[in-house]
């Protein structure tokens, strides 16, 4: 059962998504041709400018569309009137989370592949050539700096992207759940605990900041020392410890929404 949510839900964003995707490498394309023609006249510029505009314009649309429908699939799957279906299948909340949060996944990923593809579109020819000599040359000149650690800093980075598009989007399930608790206006109440939510992070930002300010200057000045006598060693605890912290705040975002799916539901 958990495989056909899967593959219903893949089903829905191919539908909504994949024009998109396919209108954002036309555009690519649009454009790369726009510059086989290129020279000084002002014909050229008004088609050359228009198409970076309509490329720059496309992948915001793409990306954008790709959190709302996570969010609105989410929002009609559990608790609109598709709800009263979702929740009479024989699968539980965790399922229903995990084939949800899987697709949108697979579907960041897939935008995120798109805008790869169209930018390599775009820069086609000397352009992408001088590009891949560039991160060679860049990701050689890092190796040697961090002593072959290359590998475990992109390891990282990869976990640290994956789990902010799981804690973002978890945290939208959260919203939209919490949301449903409230008796009238549900979609305002959602988009009023993602308000609450930026606030407390502002928050807490702010207070973090007056910690560091209040440190003595000699203390601040030990730490400032050690990172830069310990570089690897400090990114290596900031990718994993940003990495540990989304964990912890994406499985909150997990456990409280399914307790609301499977406790507190409100369909009403």
């Amino acid at each position: 059962m958990v495989k056909k949510l899967i593959k219903y839900d893949f089903a829905s964003y191919m539908r909504l998504l994949l024009p998109v995707q396919l209108i954002l490498l036309g555009i690519a394309a649009l454009n790369r041709i726009v510059q086989l023609f290129e020279n000084s006249s002002d014909t050229y510029n008004i088609f050359f400018y228009s198409s970076i505009v309509l490329y720059v314009i496309s992948i915001s649309v793409l990306m954008v569309l790709t959190l709302v429908v996570s969010i609105v699939r989410f929002y009609q799957g559990m608790y609109s009137s598709e709800g009263y279906l979702s929740h009479t299948l024989p699968v539980t909340p965790t399922q229903h989370i995990f084939s949800k949060l899987l697709t949108t996944v697979l579907f960041y990923l897939g935008s995120f592949l798109a805008v790869f593809l169209s930018f390599m579109i775009v820069t086609l020819g000397e352009v992408n050539i001088e590009l891949f000599k560039a991160a060679g040359y860049l990701i050689g000149k890092l190796s040697e700096e961090v002593h072959g650690h290359v590998v475990l800093f992109a390891i990282e980075f990869i976990l640290l992207i994956l789990g902010s598009i799981v804690g973002t989007t978890l945290c939208m399930y959260f919203c939209i759940s919490v949301g449903q608790l409230a008796k009238k206006r549900k979609v305002l109440a959602a988009f009023g605990v993602y308000f609450g939510l930026y606030c407390i992070s502002q928050l807490i930002g702010t207070v973090i900041i007056v910690i560091f300010s209040a440190l003595s200057f000699q203390f601040t000045v030990e730490i400032a020392i050690w990172i830069s006598q310990h570089t690897i060693a400090f990114l290596h605890i900031v990718f994993c410890g940003g990495f540990v912290l989304q964990t912890i705040i994406s499985l909150i975002y997990f456990l409280i929404t399914r307790f609301i799916m499977s406790k507190k539901l409100n369909l009403a």
